[in-house]
């Protein structure tokens, strides 16, 4: 008998974030702390990045939610507050509402003082990374948002799990063109790319992993039980380092560097950490003065010869745009 694909259906995306508000809610979020996970989650799949997306990270956040490292009606809290800075506490709250609560937070900051950061401990993976500094950048502001990770790559030069990827993201405001937004990680691949791979049946490029003990590998089965390498050598992994500093170590949570826990851990609450910094630009100039730069300078970009193969040199978040 020959096997039958499984039907697809298009979903539009109000759609999909209506159902994954519903699925949220009977797990035992407020509407709008599932309405919040929904846009975040849904924001990553209409930018391409369904890793990050409703499919795969709504089934784990439920099942993080029914084994109790999760809590579903968790509320983020202010621990201090100073005119520029803010500690917040999200008690286990899943990632996206976490990393909304310190986005906006940093985004009020930075509206009274022109400048606002906030770091926000005991969360989870934000997910789509990109999503947070849009908000800043929707508000005429520059965001940037990071958080760390379990360990996933080593220390430069070692060959054991030490940091996490970092994933972190940069939005700037533009004027006639898109907003820049670079969103990215410090490794010099992530697990979901690896993953990838291994469902299409390649093996890996060489350079980007080892494995379990160490070694060199380009097979993605063993990468996904090894070790991720950093991008650039040092480079990447000295942001990494730093990263954690301004995401773990900073908020003062109970766990950092390699005590943050992954999400497919359901025996303990992964204790990730966020940095959010919200930039007023109009504080140096005004908004339409920068933005026209902005656009300059993307301008130069785009007149940029590509190389053989491209037909344009593309700004950071036009693809996903």
């Amino acid at each position: 008998m020959t096997a039958v694909a499984p039907a697809t259906e298009l979903v539009a995306a109000d759609r999909l974030r209506q159902i994954a508000r519903h699925i949220l809610e009977h797990e035992g979020m407020s509407h709008d702390d599932a309405a919040t996970t929904a846009n975040a989650l849904v924001w990553a799949d209409l930018h391409g990045a369904h890793a990050q997306g409703a499919a795969l990270k709504v089934e784990q956040c439920v099942k993080r939610i029914r084994a109790g490292v999760t809590d579903p009606k968790a509320k983020v809290t202010v621990v201090k507050r100073t005119s520029a800075f803010a500690l917040l506490d999200a008690h286990t709250a899943w990632g996206p509402i976490a990393a909304t609560a310190g986005m906006r937070e940093a985004i009020a900051l930075a509206k009274t003082s022109g400048i606002g950061l906030a770091i926000v401990r005991d969360s989870s993976t934000g997910c789509g990374m990109g999503h947070y500094p849009m908000q800043a950048v929707a508000e005429r502001l520059i965001g940037w948002t990071m958080n760390d990770s379990q360990p996933l790559q080593p220390a430069f030069g070692g060959r054991t799990r030490v940091l996490g990827n970092q994933a972190f993201a940069i939005g700037v405001p533009a004027g006639t063109h898109r907003p820049l937004l670079f969103d990215t990680a410090t490794t010099a691949i992530t697990l979901n790319a690896i993953e990838a791979y291994r469902d299409r049946g390649e093996k890996l490029p060489p350079g980007l992993v080892l494995d379990a003990n160490g070694e060199p590998t380009i097979d993605p089965e063993a990468a996904l039980a090894g070790i991720l390498l950093p991008m650039g050598g040092h480079r990447g992994s000295g942001l990494a380092l730093m990263f954690e500093v301004l995401t773990g170590v900073l908020s003062g949570g109970e766990r950092f560097a390699g005590s943050v826990a992954g999400l497919n851990d359901l025996t303990q609450p992964s204790g990730v950490s966020f940095f959010h910094l919200a930039i007023d630009p109009s504080r140096s100039m005004r908004f339409e003065e920068f933005t026209k730069r902005v656009d300059d300078l993307i301008d130069l970009v785009h007149a940029s010869p590509p190389r053989s193969g491209a037909e344009r040199v593309p700004a950071p978040g036009e693809r996903g745009a």
